[in-house]
């Protein structure tokens, strides 16, 4: 089974899993239902960079997981973790933004100092 099958399989069975048609993940993303057409059909080798991140975004999930790529065994990664806290964040304040970020550098000196 090629990459690009394995691809749009997972991206429907994202949307299974929420309880979203594609076309609907389509909307709600701003992305061209006729590309993941092309893409199921075969006449689309690939989708851009910004499409995969939409998605994987839309679904919290990092675009390695989205293309398969076997991370088992790992622990949640910087991108798992980058794409689940820009979901979670996206539409905070700046002035929460800052105090996440606050937050964040208190923990890494926390840990630096062994507590």
């Amino acid at each position: 089974m090629s990459c690009i099958v394995k691809l749009y399989q997972t991206i429907e069975t994202l949307c299974a899993a929420h309880g979203i048609t594609v076309t609907q993940l389509c909307r709600d993303c701003g992305v061209s239902r006729s590309s993941l057409t092309d893409l199921k059909m075969g006449r689309k080798q690939s989708l851009s960079a910004q499409t995969l991140s939409r998605i994987a975004g839309y679904f919290s999930v990092s675009v390695d997981s989205l293309l398969g790529v076997d991370t088992a065994g790992d622990t949640l990664g910087f991108d798992d973790f980058s794409y689940a806290l820009f979901h979670e964040t996206k539409e905070l304040t700046p002035e929460n933004k800052e105090k996440l970020l606050e937050m964040a550098r208190f923990f890494r000196d926390q840990q630096a100092k062994g507590n």
